[in-house]
């Protein structure tokens, strides 16, 4: 019974960390969906002429960079919930990485694309990624996408 009740709010990170970082690999072939976020994020305000003609220049350093990124994370979570390793409880490493994921993915958003703040970054990032994940989840589902299912793989199940 308790079981049930220490596993379940642990099963929704789980599948969010998974989701992103799925996201995330697929930046190093969608990377211009960054150009595309960067550009609803900014509204109907004129975009400035010198960043206009380095978009695509930045969203192929950001794409690509939160995309090794993603891989170094997906690596960095097999090692510490691993029962040879580090053994750490997974359901709440599934929470502190996908945290320090994203604090990193909008910090280079920030720093890529000139942003003011982190805070501008991380709305940028939430764009950058979670659209492409709503579509892929709807288009998909959660059994069809092979990157998916091999990512969760390679992360544990948050089981007690």
């Amino acid at each position: 019974m308790f079981d049930a009740l220490t596993e379940e709010p642990y099963r929704f990170p789980y599948y969010m960390l998974a989701w992103t970082l799925t996201a995330a690999l697929m930046g190093l072939v969608l990377f211009p969906w960054a150009i595309v976020a960067y550009k609803i994020r900014h509204g109907n305000a004129p975009i400035d002429e010198d960043i206009r003609d380095e978009l695509l220049r930045r969203s192929f350093y950001a794409g690509w960079s939160i995309a090794g990124a993603s891989v170094v994370f997906v690596f960095l979570d097999f090692l510490l919930t691993d029962d040879a390793w580090f053994a750490l409880p997974a359901g709440v490493m599934h929470i502190v990485l996908l945290l320090g994921f994203l604090a990193l993915a909008a910090w280079w958003m920030m720093y890529f694309f000139s942003l003011e703040d982190f805070f501008q970054g991380l709305m940028l990032t939430v764009l950058y990624l979670y659209i492409p994940t709503a579509i892929m989840f709807v288009t998909f589902g959660h059994k069809w996408n092979l990157l998916y299912i091999f990512i969760l793989g390679w992360m544990k199940d948050p089981k007690v």
